[in-house]
């Protein structure tokens, strides 16, 4: 029994000899693995080509009312207008954004983004008329923001083969006015339209340029996004007396926009934040 409390004592003091005469600071800290390249903040900015395939139409009526005090009242014929804007050319587009990427081993890489997509020339109008009245559109796109993930593969170690999901949401105004003036009765109805939401899903690829800098990278996507559409309807109503008539004007309008399908694709040069930085020195 002595021996065997002997033993465990020696090899006890063996195990802590080492550290006997120093301190923590003199142990040999841990090393952690190098930069891999591509875990760490980015930024980034680019250009594309985008489609957006998108309807919008507008409609508006008009009914005159006159009614004299020993007749009784008439209906006159209505009047309506109607227009539409359709969109599904090709435009040049910018994009910025920003992002964060983890490697998980040595082939799968997980990340979330953000970005903004600018579309200088995505405006579209429209315009209508009658004899005795007229009607205008405007739908204003000034771009979509997106938020979301990507998931991938590396083929090689500088190259990555993605897919990519999220929420955008679409920066739209849109308006249409119509105006009559039957029977010197001007009516005016404005119906307005704003953001639309929808859904973005895509893929692209990935390549380090190391031989121009450690830290930046190139990407290729194509994008998917689907948008809800909106509506809105308004009505305005006249009167107006002349001797013994009394003429109502009552006025309708509908602002119907579509749902709307965006495709695009962009080449974005990325800038890795953290692409270059070099393994924490252990302490001495």
């Amino acid at each position: 029994m002595r021996k065997s409390v002997a033993l465990v004592a020696f090899i006890l003091f063996q195990s802590t000899g080492a550290f006997a005469g120093g301190s923590l600071k003199d142990a040999p800290a841990p090393i952690p693995p190098p930069a891999d390249g591509w875990s760490g903040f980015s930024v980034g900015a680019g250009i594309g080509g985008v489609s957006i395939d998108q309807n919008a139409s507008a409609a508006a009526k008009r009914t005159d009312i006159f009614c004299l005090y020993w007749w009784g009242c008439s209906y006159p014929k209505d009047d309506y207008l109607s227009g539409g804007m359709n969109d599904d050319a090709w435009k040049v587009f910018g994009t910025v954004q920003v992002g964060y990427d983890r490697l998980l081993g040595d082939r799968i890489l997980i990340g979330a983004f953000a970005d903004y997509d600018f579309y200088p020339n995505g405006d579209e109008s429209s315009s209508g008329s009658t004899k005795h009245g007229s009607l205008s559109g405007e739908l204003n796109r000034a771009g979509v923001w997106t938020v979301g993930g990507r998931l991938g593969v590396l083929v090689r170690p500088d190259l990555l083969v993605y897919g990519l999901g999220g929420f955008s949401r679409m920066n739209q105004n849109g308006e249409v006015t119509a105006e009559f003036d039957n029977f010197k009765l001007p009516t005016s109805v404005t119906l307005k339209a704003g953001d639309l939401d929808g859904w973005t899903v895509g893929g692209g690829i990935e390549t380090k340029l190391d031989r121009i800098d450690k830290r930046l990278s190139l990407k290729v996507e194509y994008r998917y996004s689907q948008f809800d559409g909106e509506s809105g309807s308004g009505s305005d109503k006249s009167e107006a007396y002349k001797w013994w008539v009394l003429h109502c004007a009552n006025e309708k309008a509908r602002f119907d926009i579509d749902d709307a399908t965006v495709q695009s694709v962009r080449a974005v040069l990325v800038w890795k934040l953290q692409a270059d930085a070099t393994p924490i020195e252990p302490l001495k």
